[in-house]
């Protein structure tokens, strides 16, 4: 039940994250449905379905680039998910406000990841350094507006299924 819940979370959050068009007045900074998905197994299941949940989230949105060579967001993803899921034990796991905090830097940080990936490749394209600068703006912006209710949706649907347990209570660690 794990896997068919993480390819259908995926491929919602695959077709969210294709059909809302990149906000223009942030340097098409486009919402973070994959990479909030990513951080949401990252807190709250084992490093197993992380790993599954970054490459096939990061193939997904590098397939939906028509700039991104496939495996770069992966390998953001990866390195974002683990470092997430290694300082878990230290995060409100159940607070909207964690998701919020995790999408906004997260979002920031794998954009960021990605384009030096790709000036170091040389598959950039000349940009000047403020559009780079608000794209990060905008990145974290909308990863912490879109993490909050791509965690609150994946949660309800796992404790849907069976997959997670409801908490006792409300500001209950895990």
């Amino acid at each position: 039940m794990m896997a068919a819940t993480m390819a259908f979370l995926l491929l919602a959050a695959g077709m969210l994250q294709s059909a809302v068009p990149g906000m223009a007045w942030l340097a098409s900074a486009k919402a973070p449905f994959l990479l909030s998905l990513v951080l949401h197994y990252a807190v709250t299941h084992q490093r197993a379905a992380v790993v599954w949940a970054s490459v096939l989230a990061g193939v997904i949105q590098d397939s939906l680039s028509l700039m991104i060579p496939v495996g770069y967001s992966s390998f953001c993803f990866l390195a974002l998910g683990l470092s997430v899921y290694a300082l878990r034990d230290f995060l409100f796991r159940e607070h909207l406000i964690t998701a919020a905090l995790m999408g906004g830097a997260g979002a920031a940080l794998a954009t960021l990841m990605i384009y030096g990936m790709l000036v170091l490749g040389d598959l950039s394209v000349a940009v000047p350094l403020g559009w780079v600068g608000l794209k990060l703006a905008g990145s974290a912006l909308l990863g912490a507006v879109v993490a909050p209710a791509v965690w609150a949706g994946a949660r309800a649907l796992e404790r849907r299924v069976g997959i997670a347990d409801a908490p006792k209570e409300p500001y209950e660690q895990r």
